[in-house]
């Protein structure tokens, strides 16, 4: 019995990125000789233990054969006598097919370390294309570094299994979590690229009925201006930008907007995103002109808005659709004044709403109440507006 960690660990090792999460795979072992040491089985479709103090992940070495589409069309097979480089071998990519044994020693039968070295993704063998999954993890793993380049061959796998329609087999909650992941990761255009290279993100993200090539280039600004954006991004607005680009971008005709447009209810309520985030998009779609021009609307046009924004219930949601606008602007290049002024504008009414302290005559009709709530509210941006 030897054990290696294997993976992630190993590459952000010879990256010099910092490891969070260690896998260790299990060589010449028995799901019984693993329990008798105290490990605890978790896996069901393949045997995965838990060590008994650190509780990470120990996987036996296994082979696999593709028996169905899809994700989960795998038939494992595991035995004391499967090598570490048949385990290896079923890998995605060459920088994750690495293994370090307990003395440090580095295995590397696919040239991993050379393919770090030299920036390329390349996946291990032609096996790459038996799991649709890999392709969004080349587009994900491609944004590890500015300078990693999927290899040609690979990209040529990515866009055949993208035509063969096995991407379609993915569940929506698995492509959101190889998605966000890279929208988190520090380049995100990278991503983006290959994604649309390839004709994935389409495929399982957007299902655009019309789409071009020329699309591509949107998304692409898209995440260098996320990259360059000096304030942090909620996750789940990341991933509705991604839904907003027709909406703001270069490529997209006003027929193609439309045709998008009727689609969203349905995507959004698949991705099964807060309805706080559900809110933000459709806000921004209604009140972007409106947040444009807000410092010059009337007081009254103002108060309307922000009561159409829920600002009373929710004051920091407006900031978040102002940055997420803000980076939209950046990405497209479209002429707008600065957030500044209008985010101070903001944070005094704020202020100025929390010390407001209406007395109020319990004997009018909660209509009556509210407008007087209402024009006490009026009366405070018109003097913060001045």
């Amino acid at each position: 019995m030897k054990i290696y960690l294997v993976g992630g660990a190993v590459r952000d090792k010879i990256m010099d990125i910092p490891v969070n999460d260690k896998d260790y795979l299990v060589v010449g072992s028995t799901p019984e000789e693993m329990v008798k040491l105290g490990y605890k089985p978790i896996g069901k479709n393949f045997p995965v233990f838990l060590h008994p103090k650190t509780k990470e992940e120990y996987a036996l070495a296994r082979t696999e054969k593709k028996v169905g589409k899809g994700y989960h069309g795998f038939k494992f097979y595991t035995s004391p006598d499967v090598t570490l480089e048949e385990d290896l071998s079923r890998r995605d990519i060459t920088i994750n097919a690495i293994a370090e044994d307990e003395d440090g020693n580095i295995y590397d039968p696919f040239n991993g370390k050379d393919d770090i070295k030299n920036k390329i993704i390349r996946h291990v063998s032609d096996a790459f294309i038996e799991d649709p999954l890999r392709v969004l993890r080349a587009a994900r793993f491609s944004a590890l570094d500015v300078k990693f380049r999927i290899q040609t061959e690979t990209l040529e796998l990515m866009s055949a299994m993208v035509l063969s329609g096995e991407l379609k087999s993915l569940s929506l909650e698995r492509v959101v979590a190889e998605v966000g992941k890279g929208l988190e990761g520090e380049n995100p255009d990278i991503m983006l690229h290959y994604l649309c290279e390839c004709g994935a993100l389409n495929e399982v993200f957007l299902d655009h009925p019309h789409w071009r090539p020329s699309f591509s280039e949107d998304f692409v600004s898209l995440g260098l201006a996320m990259k360059k954006f000096p304030k942090p991004l909620a996750a789940e607005s990341k991933l509705i930008m991604l839904l907003l680009v027709p909406y703001f971008g270069k490529h997209y005709l006003p027929e193609s907007r439309k045709i998008w447009v009727e689609k969203q209810t349905y995507l959004l309520k698949d991705l099964k995103i807060s309805s706080l985030s559900v809110k933000i998009f459709w806000n921004i779609i209604d009140e972007e002109l409106n947040l444009k021009q807000f410092l010059t609307l009337t007081a009254e046009d103002k108060l309307d808005c922000l009561y159409r924004l829920d600002f009373f219930r929710r004051p920091n949601i407006i900031s978040e659709i102002l940055n997420i606008i803000a980076v939209f602007y950046k990405a497209f290049e479209i002429k707008a004044p600065t957030f500044e002024n209008l985010n101070k504008l903001i944070v005094l009414f704020s202020n100025e709403i929390n010390q407001l302290k209406s007395e109020l005559d319990t004997s009018k009709s909660g209509g009556e109440i509210k407008e007087v709530v209402y024009q006490e509210r009026l009366s405070l941006i018109k003097k913060i507006s001045q």
